[in-house]
């Protein structure tokens, strides 16, 4: 299959750079798309599931007083847990796809503490009501949880792979993995190097888990095992209870929006993407689901087949050169409806970015309304998501 829109499209800017925008406009409430009321009958719903990523302050912020020991934009933290609590119809899962902590020092005692205190965060009842509402907070590493900023490279940023810290987030995350479920982990040698890719099925769905930010034995980052990948997905649409697929990792496949020069960290190794996607497009796979680059996005590398989506708008500064309107800029997360009669609808939920102090509390005053709402059921032919035409694709 050619995969040409690939090298057009794999490009991005590394949103794990401090990428401050400077802007000085007030939070202002342009639009009045949809009240944070959900839009789809919980009657018709068989389950829902949660996903977003990048929630970690930058380097410099680390004192403000809206973030912790966690380094987590506590605000939106918040908000966040909260209204996911109070959805309807309740998800199953809430999956974040990584960047939870600010992370990427050497000393992993420094990664432990981080990831201690957004535990201590997350788990205590009187910050939100998300711990005791019954759904399953599932936790995926990113790049500022397995790697390090190595100062002494030659190159001005280098991001390089650690061995320890797949088992620094072993000791504390490996809680946040699904209950209830058999799950699947990669075996052979890549084992050793990867603890934290992995499937499972939940009814008539089923999820593959990767870790984008793998560290082997070559030094390489991001070499998920795609042999893997592949045959875990055939095996998963050769299973007649399974209706759907979706993978889940920090980093995307693509990046399409804002569009950069490809840097090599915006995405997942073009290696492993040039090898599983056409197998996901064969198999029908739903959509790949994705953070890293701070914003929200959604496209079909190749049309009317598998969607990827970017939400990476947790409460990590937006992308810098972003548009400035709050159609194109908002923090959120999305909603993944399975429909009882196998349709697939996605939602994205977003609330206005403070432009000028990202950690900044946003009043209630400003709800939290539906940005982007679309059917992704395999087949469907909605193109890539565009807020300037005000309109659902």
């Amino acid at each position: 299959m050619r995969m040409i829109l690939f090298l057009i499209v794999l490009a991005g800017y590394c949103s794990c750079n401090n990428n401050k925008s400077g802007n000085k406009e007030p939070i202002t409430a342009t639009e009045n798309i949809t009240a944070i009321d959900i839009a789809v009958n919980p009657d018709s719903v068989l389950f829902s599931f949660v996903f977003m990523g990048c929630n970690r302050v930058d380097r410099g912020d680390i004192s403000n007083i809206n973030t912790n020991a966690s380094t987590a934009n506590v605000p939106e933290l918040q908000r966040t847990f909260n209204e996911i609590a109070a959805l309807n119809p309740r998800p199953v899962y809430y999956f974040f796809l990584g960047d939870e902590v600010l992370g990427l020092e050497k000393d992993t005692i420094i990664l432990s503490n981080q990831l201690q205190a957004w535990r201590r965060q997350y788990e205590d009842k009187t910050f939100s009501a998300l711990p005791g509402s019954g759904v399953q907070l599932v936790a995926i590493p990113g790049n500022h949880e397995m790697l390090y900023d190595n100062k002494k490279s030659k190159e001005k940023y280098k991001e390089e792979p650690r061995k320890h810290t797949i088992q620094t987030w072993m000791n504390q995350m490996s809680s946040y993995m699904p209950a209830g479920v058999t799950i699947n982990r990669v075996g052979g040698k890549d084992s050793l190097y990867d603890q934290m890719t992995y499937s499972f099925t939940y009814m008539n769905t089923h999820f593959i888990l990767l870790n984008t930010d793998t560290y082997n034995k070559e030094g390489i980052t991001g070499m998920t095992p795609a042999g893997w990948v592949n045959t875990d997905i055939a095996a998963a649409k050769n299973d007649t209870a399974v209706q759907h697929v979706f993978i889940l990792g920090h980093k995307p496949a693509v990046v399409s929006q804002p569009l950069y020069v490809y840097d090599g960290e915006s995405t997942m190794d073009t290696a492993v993407v040039k090898a599983i996607w056409p197998v996901m497009e064969a198999n029908m796979v739903e959509a790949m689901l994705s953070a890293h680059s701070h914003q929200y996005d959604r496209l079909q590398p190749n049309a009317n087949k598998t969607y990827q989506v970017i939400a990476g708008n947790g409460g990590s500064p937006y992308e810098h050169k972003a548009s400035k309107d709050t159609a194109r800029q908002f923090f959120g997360y999305t909603i993944v409806y399975v429909m009882k009669n196998q349709q697939v609808i996605l939602q994205s939920m977003g609330r206005s970015v403070p432009f000028d102090n990202y950690l900044e509390s946003i009043p209630a005053s400003l709800p939290t309304t539906i940005r982007d709402q679309v059917m992704i059921s395999w087949g469907t032919n909605a193109g890539t998501w565009n807020p300037d035409t005000k309109t659902k694709r």
